[in-house]
Order: C-alpha cells, then structure tokens, then sequence
C-alpha cells in the first residue's frame, strides 16, 4: 500500500508539472478549514500473554489501539494550488486528539484468590501532522459537484503516552515524528463560485513509533527492550469548508 501511495503521488507531481491548461493566477488558490474524526484504528500492542509469577499466573488479553484510545476529534487548515482545471497540489496542517480508556488488560490468577482483574487507565494523546499531497478532481472546478481522489506524503508527531497500572504510572511510548502516507477520495459541493464544502474520507498509514524503556511496562504485558509502537493505519473522515480564492 505504501508502495501505491508514493507511485500516485508521484505522478500527481509530474502532472502537474506538465500542466498546459493552466488557469488564470486569480483562480489558482483555495483555502480549507476542517474538522472530523476517526471511523477506526486497527491493529494491536500485542496479542494474548501468560506470565508464570511467584503469586500465580498473570494472563494478559490482546490489547488493541482502540482499547487504549478513542479518538475525539481532528481538525486543521489546508492550502491548496490548482494547476488547472482539475489537478492540484496542497499543504496540510493537522491536529488529532486522542482519549484515553480505562479497560482491562488481563487477571491475575492465584491459588488463594482466584482471578483478579487489572486495570489499565491510559492517558490522553494527540497528534500534530504536515502533509504535501496532490489532489484530481475528475470534474472541471467550475462544476459545482467535484468528485476526487488524492495522495499526500508527510510527517506525524506524536505525544508522549503513559498509563498507569494500579498506583504505578508507565510510560508506553516516547514522543516522536515519523512518516506517514495518505490516499483519499470525497466529494466537494461549491454552491458559489468561491465556496465550497468538502467531504473527505482517508486511509492514513503511521509508520513505527518510537517505544519506551520503562521497565514497569511489564505491568502492561509489554517488553521494555522491545516496545517499539506498530505501525498501523487511521481512516480519518472530515468535512471541511473551502474558500476559492
């Protein structure tokens, strides 16, 4: 996939390069505000564990991403030239937060006691990206509904990520900025020649972030000499407001 992303988005680049029916300087550039949130985030910390302990066996369920965090909302700005009619390039800033969840993450198995639950209550995280993307609309801008497909390349930097395991507080996964790519499609409906609204949903894949070395991350199940974050994918939905300029 991230092959297909970096392949479109590279022709995107030589088409517009190679334009010959430029519009004129005064239609060129377009201005988006736009907010959203995430239909989902797969993928997982690990999977299921068993850990032997002199007070009994700790059994660990899968932990997913989206067992830690719900995301709440993403917002940003977006700038945006046409190269012509139906071709365009633009650089997008974007903020997401997360919410962290309380849930449980395994038992604790003991002779004496039998199984008790453990509690994971995981902190709150955001995100900051900057993307390059090139946009096809596959109606001329002038139509008012503009159908499109479009790739971006860019950067994702992450928060600090902590939980906390009874009184014990670990951190999960050290601030960082990584890679990701992005392929979307949508709708745009402009009503007026110089206002639309745009309607976007994305498959955004987040390269590996880095991992913590706390060695409390054994209360989570996780290995504190192998603790690099997966990569994984988003599927933001946004609707944005766009001024043509």
């Amino acid at each position: 996939m991230n092959r297909i992303v970096n392949s479109m988005f590279a022709a995107a680049c030589v088409a517009a390069a190679s334009a010959a029916h430029a519009l004129p300087l005064t239609d060129r550039t377009t201005f988006e505000v736009f907010a959203g949130g995430n239909v989902a985030t797969p993928g997982s910390f690990r999977g299921p564990l068993s850990v032997q302990g002199p007070g009994g066996n700790t059994e660990f369920t899968r932990l997913d991403f989206d067992d830690a965090y719900r995301h709440d909302y993403t917002a940003g700005v977006e700038l945006a030239f046409n190269i012509d009619s139906h071709l365009s390039a633009y650089t997008q800033v974007g903020y997401s937060q997360f919410n962290g969840q309380t849930h449980d993450i395994g038992d604790l198995v003991a002779p004496t006691t039998g199984h008790t639950p453990i509690e994971a209550k995981f902190n709150d995280s955001d995100s900051t990206s900057m993307d390059i993307g090139a946009r096809y609309n596959f109606t001329p801008l002038a139509v008012k509904w503009q159908p499109f497909v479009g790739a971006a390349l860019g950067a994702l930097h992450v928060s600090n990520t902590f939980a906390k395991v009874g009184n014990a507080e670990v951190m999960l996964g050290k601030s960082d900025t990584v890679f990701e790519q992005r392929l979307e499609t949508g709708l745009q409906y402009s009503p007026m020649p110089n206002f639309g609204l745009r309607l976007t949903a994305s498959a955004q894949h987040v390269n590996g972030l880095k991992g913590s070395t706390d060695p409390s991350l054994a209360l989570l199940g996780l290995d504190s000499a192998n603790s690099r974050i997966h990569e994984h994918w988003d599927y933001p939905a946004e609707l944005g407001a766009v001024w043509h300029f």
